[in-house]
């Protein structure tokens, strides 16, 4: 028995180590308030792949209104990162690629649907940005960046032709995080 429980020990003390070393910010979680009208990058997680690349897997929840039209939205999205200097601190151009569904309601407007019809759309995207992200010794990151990028929308309905969007869109997101 205490064979095994110092086995354990010197393996928990390993391990622990281990991961204290090989964890040195190689990590952030983000979020982007701006991803509450209708982005894909509300929550995010960074992840570093070597000195200067990284991946990001994002996702998220939001809606916004304009005039008589309202969107509920959920998605998510993959970014591949190349930073000029150092992974997560400075200048980055990135590669991205997401999707978006949810729903229209449209209130009133006349010649498009009468009043509470709820349609549903998604929409794929794939675009770049270059942006610049800080990263201090406590773990805060702030980050920003803008973009292009093609959408395409596919709404369940042929009545919305004016609100069908697709086409090259700006992209963009302001991001607070934590690295660990």
């Amino acid at each position: 028995m205490k064979t095994i429980m110092k086995k354990t020990i010197f393996i928990a003390i390993i391990a622990l180590a281990s991961f204290g070393t090989l964890n040195a910010q190689e990590n952030i979680i983000k979020a982007n308030p701006l991803a509450i009208l209708g982005g894909t990058d509300l929550v995010s997680y960074e992840r570093a792949l070597g000195d200067q690349t990284s991946i990001l897997v994002s996702g998220a929840i939001g809606g916004f209104k304009f005039s008589s039209i309202q969107y509920k939205t959920y998605g998510g999205g993959l970014q591949y990162r190349y930073y000029f200097n150092e992974v997560f601190d400075g200048w980055y151009i990135t590669g991205d690629a997401g999707f978006q569904g949810g729903t229209t309601e449209i209130e009133d407007l006349t010649g498009l649907g009468t009043s509470g019809d709820e349609i549903s759309f998604t929409a794929f995207n794939i675009g770049a940005r270059a942006g610049y992200q800080w990263l201090w010794s406590s773990g805060i990151s702030f980050e920003l960046n803008l973009g292009l990028g093609y959408r395409s929308f596919n709404y369940d309905t042929d009545d919305l032709s004016l609100l069908k969007a697709s086409g090259i869109l700006p992209s963009g997101s302001l991001a607070i995080g934590y690295s660990f």
